[in-house]
């Protein structure tokens, strides 16, 4: 066998280091496309996976109400500037979902004036306006049916006990959620703060937080275990909350508020 010349070697190399596999983005380029520089929320739902799941039928009310419409969407996008709401769904359609518009024959967009130019705009010029936001989504995508990206300078329209919500993301600079359907729900939060005593303060807070809510709710049995099976643990400047439950007690929550 004749040997190989190191420098025919090394172009082998390369060629075959450029022909390595490597996985498909979890959001589709051309929904990443149409995400307004504006938006400090960002949110997905994999409407395929969500329907397979034995536990769909068993959601509550609410957010079967918000998936339900999305038909016949594969997937579909949120993003927020804290007010306004765009949805960038991706699915067979073949003529334009009720109130959006198509930008291509698989890509729709629907939601208030300025950010559907800004994704109009966006789409066509193929450029990415939120990095940040796409980069810490796309692992969550990859894992997760549902998940959330939401900046800590967003003040949200809350009132009531939910506006105690704007206090503590506040003190994040991103907060990251995801949920899973499987033989129940699971949910994992994740507050990463500017630095460990921003952390710490929010880990008290939760903590407080729960201790309160939980002994309010100690006439509602289902939504009392769901509550003691919360963990919450702090790692330097990033807090992390852990949650498995079933419908029942996600309801008696939703009520709650």
């Amino acid at each position: 066998m004749t040997p190989t010349h190191p420098a025919a070697f090394l172009a082998l190399a390369a060629i075959a280091a450029s022909c390595r596999f490597v996985p498909p983005a979890a959001i589709h380029p051309g929904m990443a496309s149409c995400v307004p520089a504006a938006a400090a929320i960002l949110a997905g739902l994999n409407l395929e996976q969500l329907r397979a799941a034995p536990l769909y039928p068993k959601l509550p009310p609410a957010l079967l109400a918000l998936i339900e419409p999305l038909r016949p969407a594969a997937y579909t996008l949120f993003a927020s500037d804290g007010t306004n709401l765009l949805a960038i769904s991706r699915g067979p359609f073949r003529t334009a979902p009720s109130g959006a518009t198509l930008l291509a024959p698989d890509l729709a967009i629907a939601g208030t004036p300025e950010l559907l130019r800004a994704a109009t705009a966006q789409h066509r010029a193929g450029t990415i306006a939120a990095p940040d936001l796409l980069t810490l989504a796309q692992p969550l995508a990859a894992a997760h049916p549902v998940w959330m990206v939401v900046r800590g300078s967003v003040t949200l329209p809350l009132t009531g006990n939910l506006a105690n919500l704007n206090r503590l993301l506040h003190t994040t600079e991103y907060t990251t959620f995801a949920l899973d359907l499987r033989d129940a729900i699971a949910i994992r939060i994740e507050g990463v703060c500017r630095t460990p005593d921003a952390g710490r303060q929010l880990e008290q807070s939760l903590r407080a937080i729960l201790s309160l809510t939980a002994a309010a709710s100690a006439r509602q049995p289902a939504l009392a275990a769901m509550l003691h099976a919360i963990q919450i643990h702090r790692d330097e400047s990033t807090v992390h909350v852990t949650l498995s439950t079933g419908t029942d007690a996600l309801s008696q929550l939703q009520r709650a508020f």
